[in-house]
């Protein structure tokens, strides 16, 4: 038969089910009727003839179920009614439905949320043209083995002339900045870039042009959501005219709105293409570049090493041990999320292990129950596949609805995780739930279905009818290998649930160490005003110094304000600088590793408004003025490095700041940890804005207050409008700053802390259906112990001993797992060991605690058997 006329025929079978099924009956009847009357010709009875034929054919039920077997449309009919069945069995067991169903959901919705993070940030393509030829260029540091995300602008240019694999080479540096235009200031990300930095992106305008090297410094683009907030359209902002560090420039185009690179940029201000730093050891640039269409990431790498080869040659001093690398920009961009979000994607995982394996027990308990029904099916004459279908298709359908309820749950979950997402996380703008992630989670509904189902499916199919008829769970003749086999599981549940909790535990104890760390300062109560005035040339900076001095005084008398200051170089802040420095009458200098220090610029009053120890000298002073000699105050560290045991008041000291003048050392205060509670107390180098106007017109004003900091906001803002209403102005709390500082570490405790309360659920889950289950197996044997005296309490440690015992393997194999995957969580801990004992006591009790909570409740009714109840029962 063609394959044509064999799809016709099933497919009418198909229709009309019931009439070819009453056909093969009657064809079987038929056989077997002439199959008797030839038996009967050759001289038999009738019974003796109906015998014969059943003697060879079988019965008849038997031969209507083969004759039904063939053809394809039977299969699919068999499948169908398979399904029916199982759907049917589900029904009849909700708490077992709505149990699993829950469970799958946590696992996949879990695994989908953060897969719809790890895939938009770590996985697809970035949004620009040729983003697989895109690269950044860096400086490796031979002396120190580390690799500096930024080149020199000679290096740079060295490389834009010589490198014959990068197309375009584009040199830009990035900030938050205060915007001037008509009628307001506004703090918005400038980026500086030279004109090949659209050539770079491949970048199209929506309106106006792209600017070019002629225009350096006398135009801007921006981008579509600026145009729109501050001029209305894309085509009315352009040919205005706005300020930035005090430049009057052009907007000559806008960008659409779906570029900001880098970091949310809204404005790009045009630089010139040749860098106006001719040192090659001030890394001030960051450089992006296109490799060409028939080159690759190895053989740029391979010209760059070259081109540096060359230049420590030429440039012996300055370029030792000096080598420019090339990274992808996705690398580039997502390099630092990287391992958090692996971290959190791997805990995941932990989620939907536990999950299924929860989900196999369920099954296996429910292929215990079904076991008389197995082997009856089996002992008929079923095959082991006809035997395995139903227990497949009944896993595949809890696994396709716990799949699809996981995904709605995926929805608000990813959601949240937006929201909570550290501030350091890129692309968080694309993440959405996508095709992608949705056959993401109907390939882990499928593998689900598929562990879940495969054991009890199994053992459903190497069921022993006889056996099994004589198993009789309800006088505790169960086999011995299925309760150790449950047991296995619900220790395998432990175990992962051990790891999550320890990781858990380990992130939480991290954060509550950041949290009660000494930063060095006081951060309650207090204001910050992130300040940008413009300037353009020295005049206009010793004027801005002079009216953020007016800005001090006139703070002062606001009501609630204790102390104001400035300061450029705040902990946590957007503005700072570093670089080395020396000193003398001070220790001797390792030539190869010269001291190197952060560098703040400071207001008089800025160590008592922030609350930073003076140890010794003085503070600034109104008389350090740029006139009178050059002063700076260090912290405690520089002058342990520096000066030892030596009085440093009075030493001197110079840094390339600004100016190659020694300053007199007045004073050391307290050390303070610049960047975040996580990072150890670092060298200051303190000097007085006054003297350094030059970095004193971006700065962030700081106020203690007593009242709450933020009600201040609108007085403040007054008061600052008042002396120059162009200063662009942003508000924010030091304790909020400080809070930003660890988002990443707070969500990764968040989370992690999340998935172990999940896991602890389901596990406790687990134990809870072990326990139940072997509690109603030995019904019979507790009626029977107690009807020869045992007492309850008696009856309750042994099903807590039970409880115990699978906990305690649980834990031990947890212990041995966490020591294991210790070194993969050690870099993101602060302050405790991830072998941490106390931890792991910690999490043991809670998970000991646990697992007899969860024994309780069956234990309790183990108790409450009576003999007669009991035997009455049998």
């Amino acid at each position: 038969m063609s394959l044509w006329r064999q799809l016709r025929h099933g497919w009418r079978g198909l229709r009309h089910r019931t009439r070819r099924e009453q056909d093969v009956a009657d064809e079987v009847a038929q056989y077997f009727e002439e199959a008797e009357a030839d038996w009967r010709e050759r001289g038999l009875s009738p019974d003796e003839a109906k015998k014969a034929a059943r003697r060879e054919a079988g019965s008849m039920a038997i031969a209507r179920e083969q004759a039904n077997e063939y053809g394809w449309e039977n299969g699919v009919k068999l499948f169908m009614d398979d399904s029916r069945f199982a759907a049917r069995q589900l029904w009849k067991h909700p708490a077992f439905t709505v149990t699993a169903v829950l469970t799958l959901a946590l696992g996949i919705g879990a695994n989908a949320a953060i897969f719809t993070v790890v895939e938009r940030v770590l996985l697809a393509l970035l949004p620009y043209k040729n983003a697989e030829r895109l690269a950044v260029l860096q400086t490796h540091r031979g002396e120190t083995g580390k690799t500096v995300p930024r080149v020199t602008g000679p290096d740079a240019a060295d490389v834009r002339e010589l490198a014959q694999t990068l197309e375009a080479v584009s040199l830009y540096s990035v900030g938050s900045l205060g915007v001037q235009l008509k009628n307001h200031a506004a703090y918005t990300v400038v980026t500086i870039a030279d004109a090949n930095f659209a050539r770079v992106f491949g970048l199209k305008p929506v309106a106006g042009r792209l600017y070019t090297d002629g225009d350096a410094k006398h135009a801007v683009l921006v981008s579509e959501h600026f145009a729109k907030d501050n001029f209305g359209t894309s085509q009315a902002a352009v040919g205005q005219v706005m300020r930035v560090e005090g430049e009057p420039l052009e907007i000559v185009g806008v960008l659409g709105a779906a570029f900001d690179f880098p970091d949310g940029t809204q404005v790009w201000m045009a630089s010139p293409m040749v860098p106006e730093s001719k040192s090659r050891t001030a890394f001030n640039y960051k450089a992006v570049a296109l490799l060409r269409g028939d080159a690759n990431f190895a053989s740029a790498q391979a010209e760059l090493s070259t081109i540096s080869g060359r230049l420590q040659t030429a440039y012996a001093k300055d370029n030792r041990g000096k080598e420019m690398k090339v990274q992808p920009l996705k690398e580039a961009v997502t390099g630092d999320s990287r391992p958090t979000l692996m971290f959190l994607w791997a805990s995941a995982g932990f989620i939907l292990l536990i999950a299924c394996v929860n989900v196999m027990h369920l099954e296996l308990v429910r292929s215990m129950e079904r076991q008389r029904e197995l082997a009856i099916r089996r002992a008929l004459g079923a095959s082991r596949w006809r035997v395995m279908q139903p227990v497949f298709l009944e896993s595949m359908l809890v696994a396709i609805i716990g799949g699809t309820t996981g995904v709605l749950l995926a929805f608000p979950t990813v959601q949240v995780l937006v929201a909570m997402a550290p501030q350091e996380l890129p692309r968080t703008s694309e993440i959405h739930l996508n095709l992608q992630v949705l056959g993401f989670a109907l390939g882990l509904s499928v593998m689900a279905a598929v562990l879940s189902a495969m054991l009890p499916a199994m053992r459903a199919a190497k069921e022993d009818p006889a056996g099994a008829l004589k198993s009789d769970s309800s006088r505790g003749m169960n086999r011995q290998s299925s309760g150790l086999f449950r047991g296995a599981l619900v220790m395998a549940e432990v175990a992962a649930t051990f790891v999550l909790a320890v990781g858990a535990g380990l992130l939480l104890r991290t954060m509550m160490t950041l949290n009660a760390r000494d930063m060095g300062y006081e951060s309650r109560q207090m204001l910050v005003v992130d300040a940008d005035a413009p300037v353009q040339g020295e005049t206009d900076t010793r004027k801005a110094v002079q009216h953020f001095n007016e800005v001090f005084t006139q703070l002062r008398q606001l009501p609630g304000v204790e102390r104001v200051a400035g300061v450029m170089g705040l902990p946590t802040g957007i503005y700072g600088s570093n670089g080395y420095y020396e000193t003398r009458g001070g220790l001797p200098v390792d030539a190869d590793h010269p001291a190197w220090s952060n560098f703040s610029v400071a207001s008089p009053g800025y160590f008592s408004t922030m609350g930073i120890p003076l140890k010794q000298g003085r503070d600034f002073e109104s008389e350090d003025t740029h006139e009178s000699e050059m002063v700076a105050v260090i912290s405690e560290s520089l002058a342990r490095r520096s000066f030892g045991d030596v009085d440093p008041v009075g030493k001197q000291i110079r840094c390339g700041l600004d100016s190659d003048k020694w300053m007199m050392v007045v004073g050391v205060v307290g050390d303070v940890r610049q960047d975040s509670p996580a990072e150890k107390p670092g060298a200051t180098l303190y000097m007085p804005m006054t003297q350094h106007p030059f970095y004193a017109n971006q700065i962030h004003v700081v106020l203690r207050t007593e009242v709450t900091p933020l009600t201040l906001m609108r007085a403040v803002d007054e008061r600052i409008a008042r002396i120059d209403p162009l200063i662009a102005r942003r508000y924010t709390t030091m304790d909020a700053m400080v809070d930003k500082s660890i988002s990443t570490e707070r969500f990764r405790a968040v989370l992690i802390s999340s998935f172990a309360g999940v896991g602890l659920l389901l596990a406790m889950l687990g134990v809870y259906g072990t326990v139940a289950y072997s509690v109603a197996q030995r019904r019979f044997e507790f009626g029977v112990r107690m009807a020869f005296g045992a007492e309850r309490g008696t009856i309750l440690r042994s099903v807590l001993g039970h409880a115990t015992r699978m906990a305690c393997m649980g834990i031990m194999i947890g212990v041995a797992l966490s020591v294991a995957l210790a070194q993969l969580v050690e870099s993101m801990l602060v302050g405790v060991s991830p072998t941490d004992p106390v931890s792991l006591a910690l999490v043991s009790a809670i998970l000991l605690i646990t697992a007899l909570g969860a024994a309780l409740g069956p234990g309790w009714s183990a108790t409450r058997v009576t003999p007669m109840a009991a035997l009455r029962a049998e």
